[in-house]
């Protein structure tokens, strides 16, 4: 019987996993991290668009909107965009 036939030149007589087993747990971890990275790109909230403001009883204003007026949203320029009552 040959030495090498009993366990293999990377057997599991030494407790070190062979380099096929090491290779097949790095890869998988790899794909695992690329999955998990992946979908967290997914998680981002996407800007908010601005609202159309200053037509129809609406109006953009610096701050909050003066009282009596509902807040809607924000303008283009960055201002509250308020609506009449």
């Amino acid at each position: 019987m040959d030495w090498q036939s009993a366990a293999g030149p990377y057997g599991s007589v030494t407790g070190v996993p062979s380099p096929s087993s090491a290779m097949k747990i790095l890869s998988f971890l790899f794909a695992l991290l690329l999955v998990v990275f992946h979908g967290a790109a997914g998680f981002v909230k996407p800007p908010r668009p601005f609202i159309r403001c200053g037509y129809r009883g609406t109006f953009c204003f610096p701050g909050a909107c003066p009282r009596g007026n509902v807040h809607l949203g924000i303008c283009r320029s960055g201002l509250s965009c308020c609506k009449w009552l």
